[in-house]
């Protein structure tokens, strides 16, 4: 059974564009499988940039460019979340069907928003929650500063 690696929340006034995934020496990575690899797969997925993978210029979603934005209009924001969301899905799914060594808790069979809360003028959070096709489930905060 192969491994991924496991993300950790950071603090949210360090989002920086360009800099949504980093490796770090402290604390080390861990490997985790199941349920948890489907939760990284898709936020690693989520989070990259559409068009910053060279090997594949369709991988990922262009949330990561909404980030340090001066977006006012809130409603717009989440209709825009809900299409990456569902273009995350997309590519995930894609994926799992072609590849054999996954498990039934590591393969996706959807992802949906859960909470949208606007925290104040200048940020947002969401909950996703992933859900494996074996029934597994996990949710994720995907907190978002809407302006500086």
């Amino acid at each position: 059974m192969a491994n991924d690696l496991h993300f950790q929340l950071i603090d949210p006034t360090l989002q920086s564009t360009g800099s949504n995934l980093r490796f770090s020496f402290v604390p080390p990575t861990i490997a985790v499988n199941g349920i948890q690899k489907l939760m990284n797969r898709w936020l690693k997925k989520f989070l990259t940039i559409k068009g910053s993978n060279p090997g594949d210029l369709t991988d990922g979603t262009n949330f990561g460019l909404l980030i340090g934005g001066n977006i006012s209009d809130v409603d717009d924001l989440q209709a825009q979340i809900l299409t990456f969301i569902d273009d995350c899905n997309t590519q995930i799914q894609t994926i799992d069907r072609t590849s054999p060594q996954l498990t039934s808790d590591e393969r996706l069979r959807s992802a949906d928003l859960l909470i949208f809360n606007v925290l104040d003028a200048t940020s947002i959070e969401f909950w996703v929650q992933v859900t494996s096709t074996s029934g597994k489930r996990a949710t994720a905060l995907i907190p978002y500063a809407t302006s500086t």
